[in-house]
């Protein structure tokens, strides 16, 4: 005869064991190649972000720059040559935050061309208005709303 022969239900219930649960797993790693891991992950993380801000820091004479072209190209009370010779002083400004003083200071005309072209790589729109930027603080025939483009061009691609 079984054990189990004449109970009725409630009292098989009642000889049931509750359910044991397995302990609970933990969220922490164990292995020390897993705080490696983290640690790495961290590091580079703090590298990329050092990075990222020394660039948006190094950067902020561009964004200047560029708040200043559009000042100069929205402003409608100056005329072609006035805003020519604005964006003039604005793109050697720049350059001079950009480069040091003793390379930069001096040049004018076709050198100050030909150095607009260099730091810019060759950019096609740089090289083709860079002779009448060179121009644009001299001459009273510039046509300064023209010249926001490659201006803009230069700010942005100019390599420093």
């Amino acid at each position: 005869m079984n054990e189990y022969e004449g109970l009725n239900l409630p009292e098989l219930l009642a000889l049931m064991h509750d359910i044991v649960l397995p302990e609970a797993i933990s969220r922490v790693p164990e292995g020390p190649g897993w705080w490696i891991l983290f640690g790495w992950i961290l590091a580079t993380g703090a590298i990329f972000t050092r990075h990222l801000l020394l660039r948006h820091r190094a950067n902020a004479y561009r964004r200047d720059a560029i708040a200043l072209l559009k000042n100069i190209a929205s402003n409608e009370e100056l005329g072609g040559d006035e805003a020519a010779a604005q964006i003039a002083v604005l793109i050697k400004r720049t350059a001079l935050a950009a480069y040091p003083r003793e390379t930069v200071a001096s040049l004018y005309g076709a050198d100050w061309a030909q150095f607009l072209r260099d730091t810019a790589s060759n950019d096609p729109v740089v090289s083709e208005a860079a002779d009448e930027l060179a121009r644009a603080a001299y001459c009273e025939s510039a046509k300064g709303k023209e010249l926001v483009t490659p201006a803009r061009r230069w700010i942005r691609v100019h390599r420093a």
